[in-house]
Formats: C-alpha cells, sequence, structure tokens
C-alpha cells in the first residue's frame, strides 16, 4: 500500500508526525517505510536534529522506520506498508 501526501518545501515535526499518524489511522498498520522527495529528505534531517548532508547517507529513521529519498514531485513523501486486506477496518 502506498499513501501521498504532500507536505510542502518546508515542514515541522509535527505536521511530519500527523501525515504518519494518519497512514496508520487509515490503514489500522504502521508503515514499513518512508519515501521523500530529496527537499523532503534534506528538511527532515535537518528537522531531527541532524545536518541535511545526513539525507545522502540513507541511514535515516523516524519512530524505527526507514527514511529514505525517492524521485517524487517537490514537497511529497510517500508512506509505504503491507496491509492485511482481513483486518483492514477491524480498528
Amino acid at each position: 500500500m502506498r499513501w501521498t501526501v504532500t507536505l510542502g518545501a518546508s515542514f515541522d515535526e509535527r505536521t511530519f508526525e500527523r501525515a504518519l499518524a494518519g497512514f496508520r489511522r487509515m490503514y489500522n498498520v504502521a508503515p514499513e517505510r518512508v519515501l521523500c522527495a530529496p527537499d523532503v529528505l534534506g528538511c527532515f534531517a535537518a528537522l531531527m536534529g541532524r545536518s541535511p548532508d545526513d539525507a545522502h547517507q540513507r541511514s535515516l529513521r523516524y519512530d524505527g522506520l526507514p527514511v529514505v529519498s525517492a524521485i517524487l514531485a517537490p514537497g511529497t513523501i510517500v508512506f509505504e506498508g503491507h496491509v492485511d486486506e482481513e483486518r483492514m477496518g477491524d480498528w
């Protein structure tokens, strides 16, 4: 399952957390990874108290989830995960 959210060029941790919570509410599971447009990944690295250069290391994580760069439209983030169709909606 892929869920795309537009965060914009600059965002804060709360906005990122709301996007993550939206995936969890929608599908009743945590995502397996987070794909980010390069500008989003740089902003994410800076927000998490790291250097924006860390975005190129491919070792960023948030709440245990890998956060990686992807070819996406600027300001875009995609949450990917496996949704068990039998459990979907059982919340």
